[in-house]
């Protein structure tokens, strides 16, 4: 999906009212990499509810082994130096695995293979404010991000 077309978008509302930006696209390049995992890793990743800071959480022998946070790129691992996630993202995954003693899990599925960091081992002193050019969806748009570099991610194993 093309930067344009992102800035078209158009909201839809919860039924709390809240106003949703997420697409069914988005959402089947998440599931995409939510299976991925299932496969390679035997487990379950299932979807926290609408609005959640976290997005996923993964269950293995009907027990709760991880949290992960799933971004899905349109180009190569080598792009962009680094990759960012939301400062809210990495608090709410540092904090729940701490609280319930499984790992937080950050993959990002690009066109030449996935990449995975824990949590627990991303460096936040690299952050700053980014985000869109101007408002899409919220105020939250424009927002703390951490920088990750590709290079301190790991390559998610084959088979």
């Amino acid at each position: 999906m093309g930067e344009s077309s992102y800035y078209r978008r158009a909201g839809e509302r919860h039924v709390d009212g809240t106003l949703l930006f997420k697409k069914p696209e988005d959402d089947e390049a998440e599931r995409t990499v939510a299976r991925l995992v299932e496969q390679r890793r035997g487990c379950e990743v299932r979807a926290f509810g609408a609005l959640c800071a976290i997005d996923w959480y993964v269950m293995r022998a009907e027990r709760l082994v991880g949290l992960l946070e799933l971004k899905h790129r349109s180009h190569s691992s080598d792009r962009y130096p680094t990759v960012f996630l939301n400062v809210r993202k990495w608090l709410a995954l540092l904090l729940a695995s701490q609280g319930l003693g499984v790992p937080g899990v950050f993959i990002v599925k690009f066109t030449d293979g996935v990449r995975w960091i824990n949590v627990a081992d991303v460096d936040a002193r690299h952050h700053r404010i980014g985000g869109c050019k101007r408002r899409v969806k919220s105020v939250s748009d424009v927002e703390p991000v951490i920088e990750i570099p590709v290079s301190e991610m790991h390559r998610f194993a084959e088979g």
